[in-house]
């Protein structure tokens, strides 16, 4: 017997207990509990994030955590999770956060749909069985959020170092039942109703039961459309689960790279990619070269070295040649550290939408956890001044191109058209 089948039904056992333990708790200790927890929160900022190790912690942030407490026999411990993040949110980056889910007391529940918010509208590109025949409609409410107001609310809500973040992980937080409780939905709720559309304009209410989140590695990224009759998928969706690959379009004359994680894969590391992808440069002397790091969230940012360095090569053999760099919401973290360095070391034009952070930014993983509840989260200790001076909160997009449902659904990608129609 190895280990993890001896000592893991122990632990999801001992868990469990946690769990019952917190739950059925007398309400002053509970409340008093909950307090230090906020309190640790706040000492742990004063000791660790980049700017208020030195500064007062805002004004705003104190006020709140002050009411927060006031709070606590109202809320729920799925509500108390999010309303940590909501404190995090002042602290003004998006390394900077509490995890809605993960607490070692606390059993998170959410909705077994994927939300994702295209240019028109808010729809379910994914879900879980009894659920998936609910792909494709677009959500019009969600209990008594209407996904508007609720995509609003986030730019004021969510740890981000400008709006592109509220609008990359705002649908992620909308499926939790205790975001849900904060816009009125009862505590312990065990479904919600959604008003959904279908393509043809109709409309009708679905009940869907929460679930307890499973194991996460992260927000859930873009998948290829999950209709039944959708065609093949197209590029940037065909093969999101691997670091870096590259393929060749010689009907563009071009070559096309997808940088989806700045990390070493187990059987090739970044620099001996980097290598490779100069042959090809060399080899095939391509007109155009894109690198799409649309689904890219981040990893470690001291390994984009070799690869910056063949940007740049790139970019000065000749004149005529064209970079262009494909960007989005999910553009993040060491993804920004790449696509900085690109834009201070090469010619580049960038493409798709903004990123959901800045040329220079404060952003480390950081982790800790506290206490009592053992919430989980990151205090930014570090900074990043990749383009010294830079004070954008993101690489505007030369080539501007928002995803639409049709087009998602249809596995179209109109940024790589709409590059090709330009040059």
């Amino acid at each position: 017997m190895n280990y993890l089948t001896k000592y893991v039904p122990l632990f999801l056992c001992i868990c469990l207990m946690q769990i019952a333990s917190c739950q059925t708790i007398p309400t002053n200790e509970r409340v008093q509990k909950w307090k230090s927890d906020i309190d640790e929160l706040l000492s742990k900022i004063k000791h660790d994030h980049y700017v208020y190790h030195s500064q007062p912690i805002p004004s705003v942030l104190i006020q709140q955590a002050e009411k927060l407490k006031q709070s606590v026999a109202q809320y729920s411990d799925e509500r108390m999770l999010i309303e940590l993040e909501r404190l995090m949110f002042y602290l003004g980056d998006g390394h900077s956060y509490v995890l809605p889910f993960a607490a070692r007391i606390v059993q998170s529940n959410f909705l077994p749909l994927h939300f994702y918010l295209f240019s028109d509208g808010m729809f379910i590109i994914n879900a879980e069985e009894p659920y998936r025949k609910l792909v494709g409609y677009k959500v019009k409410q969600v209990a008594s959020v209407m996904p508007q107001k609720f995509m609003n609310d986030m730019e004021g809500f969510i740890s981000q170092d400008n709006v592109m973040g509220a609008k990359w992980i705002g649908p992620f937080f909308l499926r939790f039942r205790g975001m849900l409780e904060c816009y009125g939905l009862a505590k312990d709720a065990s479904f919600v109703k959604l008003i959904l559309e279908d393509d043809k304009g109709r409309q009708q209410t679905q009940e869907v039961s929460f679930i307890p989140v499973p194991q996460l590695r992260g927000i859930p990224k873009l998948v290829a459309s999950q209709l039944s009759d959708a065609p093949l998928p197209p590029l940037y969706l065909s093969n999101i689960q691997k670091n870096v690959w590259l393929k060749e379009l010689p009907e563009e004359n071009a070559l096309y790279v997808q940088f989806n994680q700045v990390m070493d894969d187990a059987d090739q590391t970044l620099s001996a990619f980097s290598n490779i992808l100069k042959n090809k440069l060399q080899e095939r002397k391509p007109g155009i070269l894109i690198i799409d790091v649309r689904h890219n969230n981040g990893g470690n940012g001291e390994l984009t070295g070799p690869i910056i360095s063949v940007l740049r090569y790139f970019s000065k053999s000749e004149t005529s040649r064209k970079l262009v760099i494909i960007t989005g919401r999910n553009t993040f973290s060491a993804a920004q550290i790449f696509i900085s360095l690109a834009a201070r070391e090469a010619t580049v034009l960038f493409a798709g939408e903004p990123s959901s952070s800045s040329p220079n930014f404060v952003g480390e993983e950081n982790e800790f956890e506290l206490s009592w509840s053992g919430a989980r989260g990151s205090i930014s200790n570090r900074y990043h001044e990749n383009i010294p001076g830079d004070k954008r909160k993101w690489i505007e997009p030369d080539i501007k191109v928002e995803l639409s449902s049709k087009d998602y659904f249809a596995n179209h990608d109109p940024v790589l058209s709409e590059i090709f129609k330009r040059l």
